[in-house]
């Protein structure tokens, strides 16, 4: 057997000392010196692990909840493929309900079981293999630039300026969020497809230049990584725009001849023209962009989002700790001085669009990671009803910030001198995110230190105020009663935020009954009151089912009269008549705390009937009304119900309910002398519809 490198390598290192006892060292330094780049990177990795592994003790955060400690589906029993696709869309999250980062948290869920650290450990792996993938990528991409832009970059420039490209976005503290708090892997796995297409998508191309074929192999594998990155995330379906920059900057969609490629510009009419104006017809169509249910409109959304995107650039290049936050808060603009800086931001953003076009020759790469930064923008900070800000937008879009700085900074160019201070000031910012990392890092060992350090930062943030809160009331609820005073103070400073929602109140009625204190009706007043001010919001039905299972376990005994009055305002609240979903899970809740209050299941059917008269592609609307039909006895309205429940069953993803449901029927069917059963009063046997199900009930409220 032929020795391997290894050995080589030590009998590089021995043989000198036989003749020479100090040529060991001389060895070594010579063998550092030829593998400084390999040294290195092995260094910006396991320093990146490091540090992201101070966090691995924390817990479980907000929508972490409901999207996996909640999801019984998560949990595969056997190999079936029913149960893989039940899995894979378990959640609605989104249009396309990201089915690979769902089977991702089956993965964890099924083989470590349900605590956190797994799924963390995971998070970091995926991390770093979307670092070895962008390494890969930048130094490909460096390499066909210097060729197309006619550079003289020498190839240990080439791979410097790769490695610290690459090590700065390992290290920045803007992607820590994409990575510790672990429902993001949606962001950060979606980026893990888009890079590898990106790169298969360039080292195609340089070969459809060279030699005019890879046409067979292009158009399949682009689809493919197309697809998983969209099922994963819908950040994936910007792939296509991430390589349409490419093509714009170097290729110039020329053909082996240099002449304009008929292909190339059809390939992009196939996988981006065709799909962008589809989905945006059937956003139009079903009713998306008339913002029906969030607190601002079109026009505000597209004022205030330069101010987030300027916000962005800022946490990225020049970050603190006080910038970041699980929940940032952003009051919407409302007019282009209202506040002042919405017209600043988006001067601001014009400028350096402009700059990006202009150097887009003399410093394409420059122009590059400019477009780069702004290509991932385009689906979380434009038209779509989403939230104002988010971190975790950035995971992919700030690498081209990187790339354009580092650039800069490493490569040489004419026109910019001093060099050596360059190179210092890119390990200065290397050195300086990965202290900032750090610092971000270490607030997430444990969900109490990540809660002090949000309510001390973000005082004015609805959410990070009563994160605090609800913290301090899972720990009172745990083991610590001394703690209340604590709790009920945090969450009276929550309820006290502008535009604070529900939460806070529900809380402390939940704390309250939990631990036998007095619960006051101001609590309820004041929830009626918001509820009727404005449209329902997810965290407001997360309020409501908050309470309502404290009732149903009987952890809480409130006056009917007060639970009647809260769900009337809450079935006043502005627009939601045209919120179907969302009247429809309030109509579920309803009818669960009718349950818990020991009314019959005749009360309660029209309820679930008219949620899933609303919702008819719903499937657990259809279940739950079979099984209220089945309860009560009337065989022939469950079996209907069953036959209109089979045609949702793509993939399978709902034979074990199918198969449960036929099973009770003929059951039933086979006893049909027995008396129909009434539900026993306060059992919380009835399956629930809601995205927002509480854990138990020490995690009884969570932070939407």
């Amino acid at each position: 057997m032929a020795p391997g490198p290894g050995y080589k390598v030590i009998r590089e290192l021995r043989a000198p000392h036989r003749s020479d006892p100090g040529g060991i060292w001389m060895s070594l330094a010579v063998l550092i010196r030829r593998h400084l780049w390999l040294i290195l990177a092995l260094l910006a990795f396991a320093l990146t692990f490091t540090l992201y592994a101070m966090g691995f003790s924390g817990g479980w955060v907000l929508d972490d909840i409901t999207n996996i400690v909640e999801n019984p589906a998560l949990l595969i029993h056997g190999s079936s493929l029913g149960a893989i696709m039940n899995a894979a869309w378990s959640f609605e999250a989104g249009p396309l309900r990201r089915p690979i980062s769902m089977l991702t948290f089956a993965f964890n869920r099924t083989l470590f079981g349900p605590a956190p650290l797994s799924f963390k450990i995971t998070n970091v792996l995926i991390h770093l293999v979307n670092g070895l993938l962008l390494l890969g990528f930048t130094r490909g991409l460096l390499r066909i630039g210097r060729t197309i832009w006619q550079s003289d970059w020498s190839d240990a420039e080439i791979d410097y300026t790769a490695l610290a490209t690459v090590a700065a976005w390992l290290l920045l503290p803007l992607n820590v969020t994409s990575v510790l708090y672990v429902v993001q892997r949606e962001a950060s796995l979606a980026a893990t497809f888009t890079i590898a297409g990106a790169w298969f998508y360039l080292r195609l191309r340089k070969r459809l230049v060279e030699t005019g074929k890879g046409w067979r192999v292009l158009i399949p594998g682009f689809a493919s990584f197309l697809i998983l990155a969209s099922f994963t995330k819908e950040s994936g379906a910007l792939l296509p725009v991430y390589t349409l920059l490419l093509e714009a900057l170097l290729f110039r969609f020329r053909n082996q001849s240099g002449r304009p490629s008929i292909g190339i510009i059809a390939f992009y009419g196939v996988f981006l023209i065709l799909p962008g104006v589809a989905g945006l017809i059937w956003m139009y169509r079903t009713g998306l962009f008339g913002y029906v249910g969030m607190p601002f409109t079109l026009g505000e959304r597209l004022l205030s989002e330069p101010r987030a995107v300027l916000h962005y650039i800022g946490w990225a290049l020049l970050p603190t700790l006080a910038d970041f936050s699980v929940f940032h808060h952003l009051l919407p603009s409302t007019g282009w001085l209202e506040p002042p800086s919405t017209l600043l931001s988006a001067a601001a953003l014009l400028l350096l669009v402009v700059l990006a076009f202009l150097i887009r020759r003399k410093n394409p790469l420059a122009a590059l990671g400019i477009g780069w930064f702004f290509a991932g923008q385009l689906m979380e900070s434009t038209i779509f009803p989403l939230e104002l800000v988010f971190e975790q937008r950035n995971y992919l879009a700030d690498y081209g910030l990187v790339l354009t700085v580092f650039s800069l900074l490493i490569l040489a160019t004419p026109k910019l001198r001093y060099r050596s201070a360059r190179i210092s000031v890119a390990l200065l910012l290397i050195a300086f995110y990965a202290f900032v990392t750090a610092q971000w890092t270490y607030a997430w060992r444990n969900n109490l230190a990540l809660a002090l350090d949000q309510a001390a930062f973000h005082e004015q943030s609805p959410r990070a105020t009563y994160f605090l809160g609800q913290v301090l009331s899972d720990l009172t609820l745990t083991g610590h009663p001394a703690l209340y005073p604590a709790a009920i103070g945090a969450l009276e400073r929550a309820s006290q935020v502008p535009q604070a929602d529900i939460l806070p109140e529900a809380a402390a009625v939940i704390l309250s009954e939990e631990t036998h204190h007095p619960t006051p009706l101001r609590l309820f007043t004041t929830m009626e009151a918001r509820l009727e001010a404005r449209s329902l919001t997810a965290s407001d039905l997360q309020g409501l089912q908050a309470i309502v299972s404290c009732e149903t376990v009987k952890h809480c005994h409130l006056p009917p009269p007060w639970m009647r009055a809260l769900f009337q305002a809450a079935f006043r609240s502005p627009s939601l008549s045209r919120l179907n979903f969302t009247k429809g899970n309030l109509l579920v809740l309803e009818g669960n705390w009718l349950v818990a209050d020991g009314k019959p299941l005749a009360r309660i059917r029209p309820l679930d009937a008219e949620a899933a008269r609303l919702n008819p592609q719903t499937s657990q609307y259809r279940i739950n009304l079979a099984t209220i039909d089945l309860a009560m006895g009337h065989l022939k309205a469950a079996r209907r119900d069953l036959d209109l429940l089979k045609p949702l069953n793509w993939m399978g993803r709902l034979n074990p309910a199918i198969q449960s449901l036929t099973h009770a029927i003929q059951a039933r069917a086979e006893k049909r002398s027995e008396p129909p059963r009434r539900h026993p009063r306060g059992s919380g046997t009835r399956p629930v519809q809601s995205k927002d199900a509480p854990h138990d009930r020490a995690r009884a409220l969570r932070a939407k």
